[in-house]
């Protein structure tokens, strides 16, 4: 829990801008480093989707909001089941998982701080959603909970393309945060054990 409170702390406090990053090859980057992992559980985790070009954000937040993610789908995953990271037209990536789901109040309250589900198997701080948020606004996205089809849980996240001369896209007006005073600084994302990342849900 410490470390989870001190990344969140450092986020909170550093302001870093956007860049450019490309989506497809930090996705493909940390399927490959979660596969042998999920296999020791008997989970396959697939890559779908139309490439996704670059998108904007801060340095080391796509790799940590994957790795955290997928960390959280893992950990609920039964044997014999996949996890998907789907990409989508608009710089979105969906992971969705086969576990048993959550319900929608539940989804709502997912990312409070220290929010565990009261039926929760699983040992966890409630910080890893906070943190994939947080870095996701700084990023200039949105992210949202969604009940998977079939079953599980679909996280959605939606970032902002950037074109080949690094124009920003934009999400539609309705999606637009606006939280740009958060951040991280160095490669969060590449810097964390999978044992600190199983710790944060």
């Amino acid at each position: 829990m410490v470390h989870g409170l001190l990344a969140l702390a450092r986020l909170e406090s550093t302001a870093t801008t956007p860049e450019p990053v490309d989506a497809d090859a930090v996705l493909a980057e940390r399927a490959a480093m979660w596969e042998p992992l999920a296999a020791e559980q008997y989970v396959t985790i697939t890559v779908s989707g139309p490439p996704a070009g670059r998108v904007w954000a801060i340095p080391g937040a796509l790799e940590q909001i994957i790795d955290n993610l997928v960390a959280n789908a893992l950990r609920v995953s039964p044997p014999g089941t996949a996890i998907t990271l789907a990409r989508a037209p608009g710089a979105e990536l969906h992971v969705i998982d086969q576990g048993p789901g959550m319900p929608e109040a539940d989804r709502e309250r997912a990312f409070d701080r220290f929010w565990r589900a009261s039926d929760s198997h699983h040992d966890g701080t409630g910080l890893g959603l906070p943190i994939v948020r947080h870095l996701v606004h700084a990023s200039g996205g949105e992210i949202t909970l969604h009940a998977a089809p079939g079953s599980g849980l679909d996280a959605h996240v939606r970032l902002r393309p950037a074109d080949r001369q690094g124009r920003v896209g934009s999400l539609r007006p309705s999606e637009q945060h606006g939280d740009m005073r958060g951040g991280a600084t160095g490669r969060p994302g590449t810097g964390r054990t999978v044992h600190q990342l199983r710790q944060q849900r």
